[in-house]
């Protein structure tokens, strides 16, 4: 069998080439960005060598300081984003950016390109951005997201951005991976926030109300401020009371009093709410290695497993049964699985 397996059998019977992931992860560590940009495209390709340099490379993590940046599309994250990389780099701090774009429904590669915006940074050895695709996962995250940040933490990054796709219910899964959440909306989802659950409200950090120069914010700020304070009775001390901001990514107007907020939320968060963080984020890296394992190890068996059935050499699909055929693959996946015991 083709696939996941064959690249775990390579491993066991070539010492060579996990020593090659230990030179390769060593590299990183010093902050190279080739041999991070190699365990980055691993990643991607759900290559299962991965395992073993982020095992290699989990001691050196934990140290970067993690935004992630949300909103609908046309928002106006970008331009943030490329705000708060200019900051930091004023700082002498060194960012990595990771912009969750969505996918292309033919290659599955990110379509937006969200380095197009941040492409002043492009010769700043301190910067380094990787566009992802979302490719169907659930939550706005690419599946190698949470992968990518610790291999960006593990080089050395002092401040890593997330951006990711939209505002859904499932968007609160970035509350797992950042240590500061940043929504941003605009004046125009004045009605749109009152119809939105309060839990998708609640991954926000900080609100930045943008483009306030084309449009009166006030309605959409009282709207927020109401489910604000619904939100600070239900909640017991210490507890952070979410911020508004004004702002114009355009003009810059709104952008210093930001980064001013993010540093109050990062004191607050390093005195209050460290250890229950770094407990949640360890669950969820767990509950998702494993995902991502049988997700990839499905895909990557599953074309086999479809060939088998030698559906392409026939004429018609008249009378086929999908659920009885999907049943046998799912029973042969098991038997895989099974065998691995």
């Amino acid at each position: 069998m083709q696939g996941i397996e064959a690249k775990k059998e390579i491993l066991k019977k070539n010492p060579q080439k996990k020593t090659d992931i230990e030179k390769i992860s060593k590299r990183v560590l010093e902050g190279d960005i080739w041999a991070a940009a190699k365990l980055i495209r691993m990643a991607e390709e759900e290559d299962m060598r991965i395992y073993s340099a982020l095992e290699y490379l989990h001691p050196h993590t934990a140290n970067a300081y993690i935004l992630g940046v949300t909103g609908l599309p046309g928002s106006g994250k970008s331009t943030i984003v490329n705000y708060l990389i200019k900051h930091y780099r004023s700082q002498g701090k060194s960012v990595g950016v990771i912009a969750v774009d969505p996918s292309s429904p033919i290659t599955s590669g990110a379509i937006l390109g969200d380095r197009v915006r941040m492409i002043e940074h492009s010769k700043d050895s301190k910067v380094f951005i990787k566009s992802l695709a979302t490719r169907g996962y659930y939550g706005g995250l690419s599946r190698s997201t949470l992968q990518i940040v610790n291999i960006m933490d593990a080089m050395g990054k002092d401040i890593i951005i997330v951006e990711t796709v939209g505002v859904g219910q499932t968007e609160a899964s970035i509350m797992n991976s950042a240590h500061t959440t940043i929504l941003v909306l605009v004046p125009e989802m004045g009605d749109y926030v009152q119809t939105i659950k309060a839990g998708v409200l609640e991954i926000g950090d900080i609100f930045v109300i943008n483009k306030i120069d084309k449009k009166d914010p006030l309605e959409l700020k009282l709207n927020l401020e109401s489910l604000i304070r619904n939100n600070s009775e239900k909640n017991k001390s210490p507890f952070w009371e979410q911020k508004i901001i004004f702002a114009s990514s355009y003009s810059g107007t709104g952008m210093d009093k930001l980064t001013q907020t993010i540093e109050e939320h990062c004191l607050f968060f390093n005195s209050n709410l460290k250890k229950q963080y770094l407990k949640k984020r360890m669950l969820q890296e767990i509950e998702d290695e494993v995902l991502n394992y049988f997700i990839g190890f499905c895909r990557q068996n599953l074309k086999d497993l479809i060939s088998a059935e030698d559906l392409v050499k026939e004429k018609s699909m008249e009378g086929k049964n999908p659920y009885k055929i999907s049943g046998r693959i799912i029973e042969k996946l098991l038997n895989l699985i099974r065998d691995k015991e």
